[in-house]
This record gives C-alpha cells, structure tokens and sequence, in this order.
C-alpha cells in the first residue's frame, strides 16, 4: 500500500532520511506506532484546516500553521509548525471531553477537504496523542507530503536556463 502523507516525530537528520527513503520508494524502518502516522488520503493543506479548526475550538489565537522547512519542493519532510503542534497538544488537553469529536465532525464537513468523515475522530485522536508524546519528549513532528510528484531528477526539479544564460 503507498503511504501518500505522512506524520512522524523524529530528529531532523532521522527526518530526512525517512523522507528520501519514502520518496525513493522504500518503505522505511519500521517505528513504534506511537512515532508515525499515515494520514490516510489528508493532504498537507488538510492538517492546517484542522489546525485552524482546533485553534478556534480551543480559543488559541493565532499563528502560522503550515508546515515549515522554507519553500515546498516535492516529497520533502517538513516540520510541523510550532504553533499547530501547541494547538493540538491543547485540543488533548481540553477540559471538554467533547471538543476532539467536534473538531474532527467540523474538519470532515468540510467539502474543499479529503478528510474521511467515517476516519475523523480516530485520524484526529491519533494526531493529538502523536503530537502531544512529541511534546512530553521534546522531538519535533515532521509532515513527509507524498501527495506531490517529484519532477526532474532526484524530486528536485530541472530549471531551464534562459537562451544566452549561462
């Protein structure tokens, strides 16, 4: 089965070989399921919608969502943002034991989205827990974006030069 995005907590250097293998197509080693998470058909855009949805829900503020590591390349490992991470780990923390459930059903009501409605609740209960051990150890979550197509070689792409460039 083709794991199309992936979640992962790791060092950065553990980050990015996770990710070349996955973009050359080799399944990596396994990890303690605690450590990765397959996203199931979300893309990357799908995860800071939910992190939109559980700021609001958990009344955080504001801030960059979107995964970090500067200007998206295909395949790439990306870190997660600070603040999604911080949103989530509050979203687990929240005195409301029904604010999770709320959150997932507005995230897969979403019609723009590829989130699963059925596969809601357990994908965000199971970000939250990924996200929220991170958090207690101290290691970063990474998001490995297998929705994109690497173009040219090595997934980095070829620029064409400009006639008379050098």
């Amino acid at each position: 089965m083709t794991v199309r995005s992936e979640l992962f907590v790791a060092e950065h250097a553990s980050a990015l070989a996770r990710a070349d293998a996955r973009d050359a197509g080799i399944e990596p080693p396994r990890w303690r399921a605690a450590d990765a998470l397959e996203l199931a058909g979300s893309t990357p855009l799908d995860l800071e919608a939910l992190g939109e949805i559980a700021a609001r829900a958990v009344q955080y503020g504001s801030g960059e969502l979107g995964a970090s590591g500067g200007r998206p390349r295909p395949r790439v490992a990306r870190r997660a943002a600070t603040v999604l991470c911080e949103v989530l780990v509050e979203l687990g923390r929240a005195e409301d034991a029904d604010l999770p459930s709320d959150v997932a059903t507005e995230w897969a009501s979403d019609e723009d989205l590829a989130v699963n409605p059925a596969r809601a609740l357990p994908l965000v209960s199971a970000i939250v827990a990924l996200v929220t051990a991170a958090s207690a150890t101290g290691r970063s979550v990474y998001l490995w974006d297998g929705t994109r197509r690497p173009v040219g070689r090595a997934g980095l792409g070829r620029r064409r030069r400009a006639p008379g460039s050098r």
